[in-house]
């Protein structure tokens, strides 16, 4: 039977932080990543740990002013935060699409806004907070990538749940 998401619970944010760092053991570029989760529950803390796994090591912080910010490391990260955008129409305005066809690990926080322009291979990260420190994480998306993922961390399930 295929799954067609996969969930854990994590207790703090350094297990949030290991989780992302496995997604990014398991994810191969191109890939896109779009995180959903409210304020505060830790979408930049699973880029961080997944721009960790691919060898990223100076530190990385939410561009929610910049909208965009671009790594280098074993592979391009790409990291969007597209909170303060109110249109799909300023995506255009920003090159947004000119970024899906990039050769890069592309992460979008509160992406909300740019599904109508995503293509229909991504990986959906959503993080809800159950208390001050415990969050739910649900991984699901569309396309190989997503797929592909699931199937890893459902095989690997037993180290994270």
């Amino acid at each position: 039977m295929e799954e067609k998401s996969f969930a854990i619970i994590s207790s703090s944010p350094e297990e949030t932080k290991n989780f992302a760092v496995e997604i990014g053991r398991l994810i191969n570029s191109p890939t896109l990543i779009l995180l959903k989760g409210e304020l505060g529950t830790g979408k930049t803390l699973m880029v961080q740990g997944i721009a960790e796994s691919l060898g990223y090591k100076s530190e990385i912080t939410s561009p929610t002013f910049n909208i965009i910010k671009e790594y280098f490391a074993d592979e391009e990260i790409i990291h969007m935060d597209l909170y303060r955008l109110n249109q799909s129409e300023e995506l255009l305005e920003i090159g947004f699409e000119d970024y899906l066809d990039r050769d890069a690990v592309i992460l979008i926080e509160w992406p909300e806004i740019a599904l109508s322009l995503v293509p229909a291979n991504f990986i959906y990260i959503e993080i809800i907070k159950k208390s001050n420190l415990k969050r739910k994480i649900i991984v699901r998306g569309e396309g190989e990538s997503s797929k592909q993922l699931i199937e890893r961390l459902n095989k690997n399930a037993d180290s994270w749940n």
